[in-house]
């Protein structure tokens, strides 16, 4: 006890602030680079999600887009008459909203609102020229749905059994621009829904080849025909997000005639007088891209058109979902978030998009640390200067008045002497 009372505090405390002020520098330029840094590692780890950005992709006379998601519970039967409704319902929303005006029968001049167009590029497989998808130019959004499940796929002889099989219908490549080794992606408005599109490694396992665009296959024992073959994407987050072993794109109609869905209630109809069935339901995500006048208008319309309770659905502002403000809100529910209570599907987007949130939202912390040190030790600077100030309101007010009347002086003592130049 004698020891600290005979420590001068005084001398401490003036040894912490030297040591503070000579290093105090070098902290702050480390922790702006630090954030800078960490600043450009969010932005390299959102790129490499194109699913979460398609509003930004979109064409739109300079209008704001937004992308919203949502996805249903297993128990749910979505099948596609809850869609068509659901999107009547949509676009009398959009008009009540004043995204669509209301066309006057009268009137013979067309609508000039923003439509809807996307550019692809071809994957790296030699092509160089952009491909442009197919979209309806007629609509002011565009949407998709999808189901997951399983496939068998065989040719000569060989079976690739219980692939990883993403049913679609609408614009889903538009949302999902994979990259394409060869060949293309199928048409979404193709009569025969007998194209599919298929992963580097299925193809290997199948072919022993990439080059494999018109070959045929059988599903079910119905040929189909292999329009292009996508990248496989590696990595540990992907496989754990599902994108594990091979993985086929077919039309939602062959995965409910031909294969098994997993992602949700599915009920057999019959399709033919030959007591032929399929499967119907089993949707589970839907997304589309339209304008928003308001931020999360669009997630409103959206949401109320599915016309279900919260405990059925899930959505998302694909949009907004990485900003400052939705980090925020995943940082203030860290630990809780993870305790999920919906009985939901995720296709593996949604589940990389999940997974790299809670990297982000880390990265977003230490960030915001970063920066709330330097306001600190900034602040604290600033309180010490003004402590240890040698200066006073009046005196810095006097020091102006001297100036400016050195100034008024000088410009006069000018004008005097150009005025006895004139009349000499």
């Amino acid at each position: 006890m004698k020891f600290f009372k005979n420590l001068d505090k005084e001398k401490i405390k003036n040894k912490i602030l030297k040591i503070i002020k000579s290093k105090a520098f070098i902290i702050v330029i480390t922790l702006i680079l630090l954030d800078l840094v960490l600043g450009f590692i969010s932005r390299a780890l959102i790129h490499k999600l194109p699913e979460q950005s398609a509003a930004d992709r979109w064409s739109s006379d300079g209008k704001k887009m937004a992308q919203v998601s949502i996805f249903f519970t297993e128990d749910q039967m979505i099948d596609t008459d809850f869609i068509k409704k659901m999107e009547y319902v949509m676009e009398s929303k959009m008009t009540d909203a004043g995204i669509v005006e209301e066309q006057d029968d009268d009137d013979p001049k067309p609508q000039k609102d923003p439509r809807i167009v996307e550019t692809q590029k071809i994957g790296d497989n030699g092509a160089s020229e952009d491909t442009e998808a197919p979209v309806d130019d007629t609509k002011l959004y565009s949407s998709c749905y999808s189901a997951q499940g399983l496939v068998s796929i065989s040719f000569e002889g060989k079976t690739a059994d219980k692939v990883t099989a993403i049913g679609t219908f609408g614009d889903f490549f538009l949302f999902h621009p994979l990259e394409l080794v060869s060949g293309s992606y199928y048409n979404k408005d193709a009569l025969m829904k007998d194209q599919i599109v298929i992963d580097e490694d299925l193809s290997w396992q199948l072919f022993g080849s990439n080059e494999v665009v018109g070959q045929m296959v059988t599903i079910g024992d119905v040929p189909h025909y292999i329009s292009g073959v996508v990248k496989r994407q590696e990595g540990k987050m992907r496989t754990a997000a599902g994108q594990q072993g091979g993985l086929a794109y077919i039309s939602y109609d062959s995965l409910c005639k031909y294969g098994a869905i997993l992602s949700g209630r599915a009920e057999k109809v019959e399709i033919s007088e030959d007591g032929k069935t399929a499967l119907t339901g089993g949707i589970n995500c839907y997304e589309v891209v339209m304008p928003s006048p308001v931020d999360g208008i669009v997630k409103t319309i959206v949401k109320e058109s599915a016309a279900l309770d919260d405990r059925y659905i899930s959505i998302v502002d694909n949009t907004e979902r990485f900003s400052a403000f939705s980090m925020y809100d995943i940082l203030t529910s860290f630990g809780t978030r993870s305790m999920w209570n919906k009985a939901i599907f995720y296709p593996y987007w949604e589940n990389l998009a999940r997974g790299y949130e809670d990297i982000l939202v880390v990265l977003f912390a230490i960030r915001w640390i970063c920066k709330l040190i330097v306001i600190c030790m900034f602040s604290v600077y600033v309180v010490y200067l003004y402590r240890h100030k040698t200066w006073t309101v009046s005196g810095i007010v006097k020091t102006l008045s001297d100036k400016k009347y050195d100034f008024e002086v000088k410009q006069k003592q000018k004008k005097d002497e150009k005025e006895a130049k004139e009349r000499s």
